[in-house]
């Protein structure tokens, strides 16, 4: 935001505290906006359900101004085959410039928008042909033995775009199995004689994350054989203190509370990528791992003069070295400081430090597939989320609570994103959504318990085996929701491809399609 350098002048140019404030209809106004895209999609497929070619036209609304290039469109264009074996694609996008708040990137940037489009095509694929939508997706779906399948395009950091790892169809299964796909069918239908009209949807995507260049961290023991991590990746609530400090104590041999996390700062690293793109656990996740490495290795070359034993023979052990062979010849942390310190008389360099820039060779693609059950209330309108399952693949977990954690945020703001957030504006232009009144957010009732439940198939493309997690949760939710919502209403063969669905929206495609008989 142009503000935040402004400010940052301003304080220096008067030498005295400054601060921007703006009231909530400025910020609800001049943040930036999202989402904004049409796509007009044509698809070929068989009479068996078999995708056989895809074409979308994207017309991008960049608001007044395009900070982004092409980002949101190229997000679209190289995640719209999703998960599914499509050989023949185009894509042509188009950005336009309307009086408009610029758009940028938002969690799930494009992904989510080409996520939509895609299931939503499924669906309705699975309708003409009278097929159900998960055995629709299983006949397309990339089987795990293609792994790692080469999509036959360019990524926007110019190197093929490559799923790296996964198995799609047992992600699927996992899926329908947790939601009882099958006992939902059986409750559905005993739901409609009773009038109540019950929907299930399903969303799966992939997740191009871990984008670089590069990351960079520090690790350093202080003479009082403290440690501290240094990163570049600035966290913005995503838990870096934990997730990081937890790497770093697993290569050290120390509790993780033992271990301070500061980032952000070039007074301590020159170099650093930031946060954004589902990176962290990617690059600064490596970058802490490989340089934790080198500082043990270091470790045990101090150690070694200072024990005379060679340093392949010493144990690293509860934040201690020691010689098996014996016992009782023992360094801290704290020592090796000591020892480590100028005029100690060590022979090599002094200090306890080493840093790592981790280079990642191209993007990891995380995946996941959520099912969404609704409950729609025709009179009114109203959609209810009653039930979410989510199953998800990002590699090795550095720390299940917190990817937890992300999925959960995740799809509430996709709940969001499906049946409540809108920025609107009048014919003349005016902004109308300037409170929270008009822009409306999921609360905790709009949000049900979410189910997450894991899938491991590491990246071998960093040594971690990690991928992102940060964005597939707002990926699917509005797929997942519309594709729910269309089924509980199937008779009327709705098309939805619309979001968010309001109450207005619906009700004008239920009227539209002739409405419900008694």
């Amino acid at each position: 935001y142009p503000e935040e350098v402004a400010v940052a002048v301003a304080a220096m140019v008067l030498e005295r505290p400054v601060r921007w404030i703006e009231d909530r209809q400025e910020n609800l106004a001049n943040a930036r906006h999202s989402r904004d895209q049409w796509h007009e999609v044509q698809v070929g497929y068989d009479l068996d359900g078999t995708i056989v070619a895809l074409l979308d036209d994207i017309i991008v609304d960049s608001g007044a101004y395009n900070p982004f290039n092409v980002t949101l469109s190229f997000n679209a264009a190289s995640h719209i085959r999703n998960q599914f074996d499509i050989g023949n694609m185009r894509v042509h996008a188009r950005h336009v410039l309307t009086n408009k708040q610029p758009t940028t990137p938002v969690r799930g940037a494009g992904r989510t928008e080409a996520t939509f489009v895609m299931d939503r095509i499924m669906d309705l694929i699975a309708v003409d042909l009278d097929m159900d939508p998960a055995e629709l997706r299983l006949r397309n779906l990339i089987p795990a033995a293609a792994m790692p399948r080469d999509m036959g395009m360019y990524y926007r950091n110019g190197r093929r775009l490559v799923y790296d790892s996964g198995d799609y169809p047992a992600q699927l299964r996992t899926a329908l199995q947790t939601i009882d796909y099958a006992g939902f069918r059986e409750q559905q239908a005993a739901a409609r004689q009773a009038g109540r009209y019950l929907g299930i949807g399903i969303s799966s995507h992939v997740e191009g994350s871990g984008y670089g260049p590069y990351e960079g961290a520090v690790v350093r023991i202080d003479g009082s054989g403290h440690v501290t991590v240094a990163c570049g990746s600035s966290p913005q609530g995503q838990s870096h203190e934990t997730v990081l400090a937890q790497v770093c104590a697993e290569v050290l041999d120390i509790p993780p509370e033992q271990i301070l996390v500061r980032t952000g700062d070039t007074a301590l690293l020159p170099y650093g990528g930031g946060t954004f793109g589902s990176r962290s656990a990617v690059t600064a996740g490596n970058a802490v791992y490989l340089a934790a490495l080198k500082l043990r290795d270091r470790m045990m070359e101090v150690a070694a003069e200072v024990l005379g034993a060679g340093p392949d023979r010493l144990l690293l052990q509860d934040g201690r070295i020691l010689d098996p062979d014996d016992p009782a010849r023992v360094l801290t942390f704290r020592d090796l400081a000591r020892a480590a310190a100028p005029a100690s008389g060590l022979t090599s360099a002094p200090g306890l430090e080493a840093d790592s820039y981790f280079v990642p060779p191209t993007v990891t693609f995380a995946s996941g597939t959520h099912i969404a059950v609704v409950e729609v209330d025709p009179d009114l309108a109203s959609v209810t989320v009653c039930r979410y399952v989510v199953v998800d693949d990002c590699g090795t977990m550095l720390n299940p609570m917190v990817v937890d954690g992300q999925h959960h945020g995740g799809v509430a703001h996709g709940i969001g994103n499906a049946l409540l957030e809108e920025a609107c504006y009048d014919a003349d232009g005016q902004f109308t959504t300037g409170s929270f009144l008009d822009y409306l957010l999921p609360t905790a009732a709009e949000v049900p318990h979410i189910e997450v439940v894991h899938q491991s198939h590491p990246s071998p493309l960093n040594p971690l085996g990690v991928k992102g997690t940060g964005e597939g949760g707002a990926t699917s939710p509005p797929a997942a929701i519309l594709n729910a919502v269309a089924d509980a209403l199937r008779p009327l063969r709705l098309e939805l491809g619309e979001i968010p669905l309001s109450p207005l929206r619906l009700f004008v495609q239920m009227e539209t399609a002739g409405g419900l008989s008694p």
